[in-house]
């Protein structure tokens, strides 16, 4: 795990609450002998995330993604193991660490709700000490990029929710953090706002070598930005890699579609033994239009062949939305126990 920017070592974390029986019966018999009960948030989490890194984290509801997250952060401490932030311990980051680092989360605020958002960015530019020059050209370039120049001087409590979190977000860059962490940072917000955050983290990952962390249950969001996917389920990890690994593990086989140019004659002669080379198969065949199903691992080698002998007008292949691969893996229990395994 060494050289990573962010690590968790058989991290796990664990709360306890007491179990209290109902009514007053209940309620008295708790203040003498309380009844404890404990729930494993994580359990035994082992991960790596390196320097300009775009990763999405993925769960359902009680999955422990914004349990990992606070723990990566130093928000709150793990019960066993270690989550390490900058080769140190998240729990324990000094004052020099902490300016490294980035929070958006979707049901917080960091800005001063009864500000304008320009009176906040300057806090923010005195609490994390930016250079003037610095500060300015970065909030001129995050402004743009955002469209949110004339709702600067505007109370952030009078903005509509997708403007306050384009604030929000700008916030959270300001100071030029090497890691960025976004929970549900586009949580009830309207298309066209969502579209315009998207971009704005995949441009900043791109130019500035930003390492984002993203946890969302708007698979969009995960599929335009994110090139690495980490699943959690019961707090433990069941799949950690690329998206294309994830549909080639899980969708056995690829459905490629061609329609033909008019004219073309003879066009499936001998295709379908050229296709065995990829383990395919031509699976349909009509006037002016071919299917051929191959394995999802062979399928871009499979398409340069067809492209080479057919002339072809159009092709597509079958996409299985990422959201349909997710619903996979939550239903199916022996599918995420694979996944689990390297």
């Amino acid at each position: 795990m060494s050289g990573a920017l962010l690590s968790c070592r058989s991290a796990r974390k664990v709360f306890r609450t007491h179990e209290r029986e109902p009514g007053l019966r209940g309620f008295l018999r708790g203040l003498f002998k309380r009844k404890w009960l404990e729930v494993e948030a994580l359990a035994g989490i082992d991960l790596e995330f390196a320097a300009g890194e775009f990763v999405g984290l993925i769960g359902s509801n009680g999955a422990g993604k914004t349990t990992l997250v606070k723990s990566m952060v130093g928000i709150i401490p793990v019960s066993s193991g270690r989550a390490e932030l900058f080769g140190r311990d998240a729990f324990h980051l000094r004052d020099e660490e902490k300016r490294r680092l980035g929070v958006v989360m979707g049901q917080r605020s960091q800005l001063w709700w009864d500000l304008p958002a320009l009176d906040s960015f300057e806090l923010l530019r005195a609490i994390y000490d930016v250079p003037r020059a610095e500060f300015d050209q970065r909030l001129a370039r995050y402004v743009e990029l955002l469209d949110v120049a004339d709702q600067l001087k505007i109370q952030l409590r009078h903005l509509s929710l997708g403007q306050r979190m384009k604030m929000e977000i700008i916030g959270a860059f300001l100071h030029g953090p090497e890691v960025v962490f976004l929970d549900e940072p586009t949580i009830g917000l309207d298309l066209i706002a969502r579209e315009t955050i998207r971009k704005f983290l995949v441009e900043l990952n791109r130019e500035e070598g930003a390492t984002l962390v993203l946890t969302s249950h708007d698979m969009e969001d995960i599929e335009h930005t994110c090139r690495r996917l980490v699943i959690l389920d019961q707090g433990a990890v069941v799949f950690d890699g690329e998206l294309v690994e994830l549909r080639q593990r899980i969708v056995g086989e690829r459905a490629i579609e061609l329609h033909l140019e008019p004219g073309t004659e003879d066009r499936a002669e001998g295709l379908a033994e050229s296709l065995q080379a990829f383990e395919g198969r031509l699976s349909r065949e009509n006037p002016l239009t071919l299917t051929v199903q191959v394995p999802a691992s062979r399928a871009h080698d499979c398409i340069a062949h067809l492209l080479s002998v057919l002339a072809v007008r159009d092709l597509s292949v079958e996409r299985q939305p990422l959201e349909d691969l997710i619903r996979q893996v939550y239903a199916t229990p022996s599918l995420a126990a694979g996944l689990a395994r390297p």
